[in-house]
């Protein structure tokens, strides 16, 4: 499955690597795989089974897209397993979210400079929010949130 993008930069090798860094610092990874496949010291995460809860709700998907636009949220780092880094320019408005049940791939870490959120999607058919904000409003308008996390061991 492919998706038609707005714009991709490929990062170059030493701002992907900064960023890496950056990112596994402040978000507690310490493996190619992250929570809830592996835990982490974070607090403000929640994981959901994504297969079963997001990939085929349009709804939930538009729900992620509100609160990230309202976060101010526009262009965003995709860090995909195989190592590949990119910006995606204008994030929210990339035709996926209305063409293609998916955020990205397996293994892939969505977030932007701030690095106050993070959305990580796992190969196991999980998806894992961060940042307390975003967190603190998924509960808020998913009411069924406590119905749809399998894998998730901080919020049960």
């Amino acid at each position: 499955m492919g998706c038609l993008r707005l714009k991709i930069n490929l990062l170059e090798p030493n701002k992907a690597e900064e960023l890496r860094c950056k990112l596994k610092n402040i978000w507690d990874i310490n493996r190619p795989y992250w929570y809830p496949l592996f835990d982490c010291d974070r607090q403000d995460v929640i994981a959901f089974d994504y297969v079963d809860y997001i990939y085929d709700n349009f709804e939930k998907l538009e729900n992620i897209r509100f609160l990230l636009r309202k976060h101010g949220v526009k262009n965003v780092y995709e860090f995909q397993e195989d190592g590949t880094s990119n910006e995606i320019i204008d994030f929210l408005d990339d035709e996926f979210w209305g063409s293609e049940p998916y955020l990205g791939g397996s293994e892939c870490f969505f977030f932007d400079d701030n690095m106050d959120w993070i959305i990580y999607e796992s190969h196991e058919g999980t998806i894992t929010f961060g940042g307390e904000w975003l967190v603190k409003e998924l509960k808020s308008i998913w009411p069924d949130w406590k119905d749809n996390m399998g894998w998730d061991k901080k919020n049960k």
